[in-house]
């Protein structure tokens, strides 16, 4: 994990390596992160519910007109501005957000105040998951093998909730998620047929 700085190549620390090269890049749907990081719906619709049940109370309580509007102004007001933040803050969050995928490792470059970079080879890579979303975007999850230095905080909003044991990266709102999950699965095929051969070879030099 290394503070973000100069980018040879955007979204990389530096430049790549002999033998390594960029497969796909992309950044997050702010809209995504809008809905289920942010969450944006659901702070509209409790400002809805409050603002609502508090007219119905001011109403039934009597209270004229002009002390009515008064009241749903501001409460408007405060509303509008709170859902704007967190959008904007979404938006920020997207817009500084690189998914990079070589055939060797995965690297997620994001922040706003602390913009960092996170490596993480695809040979300590257990698993990974697919979650389709209905807006047409998706979700990949990577597992780490146990014992993988990750960290959550510096991953964040790109990792997967409640999962402190075993941090797992997450890439959310991505267009066109299958083609991305075809595209891993390919990488790491291949790696472990290059493993199988360089461990053949060993074997064969050793006898």
């Amino acid at each position: 994990m290394n503070e973000y700085g100069y980018e040879p190549i955007a979204g990389l620390p530096g430049d790549l390596p002999e033998g390594e090269h960029v497969l796909w890049q992309a950044s997050p749907s702010w809209e995504s992160l809008a809905k289920r990081v942010f969450q944006v719906y659901t702070a509209s619709l409790y400002f809805v519910v409050l603002i609502a049940g508090h007219a119905i109370y001011r109403i039934m309580d009597g209270a004229p007109v002009s002390v009515l509007t008064g009241t749903l102004a501001w409460q408007g007001g405060l509303a509008i501005t709170v859902i704007g933040i967190l959008a904007f803050m979404a938006k920020l969050y997207a817009e500084s957000t690189i998914y990079t995928i070589t055939n060797r490792r995965l690297v997620i470059r994001s922040g706003v105040a602390l913009p960092m970079i996170v490596n993480l080879p695809l040979t300590k890579v257990e698993s990974a998951g697919l979650r389709r979303l209905r807006d047409g975007t998706g979700d990949i999850t990577f597992l780490p093998l146990e014992g993988t230095k990750v960290y959550w905080l510096m991953l964040w909003p790109h990792v997967r909730p409640f999962n402190f044991r075993r941090v797992q990266p997450l890439l959310r709102g991505i267009q066109d998620p299958d083609s991305v999950a075809r595209l891993l699965v390919n990488v790491i095929e291949e790696m472990r047929e290059t493993s199988n051969e360089e461990l053949e070879a060993t074997e064969i030099a050793a006898v």
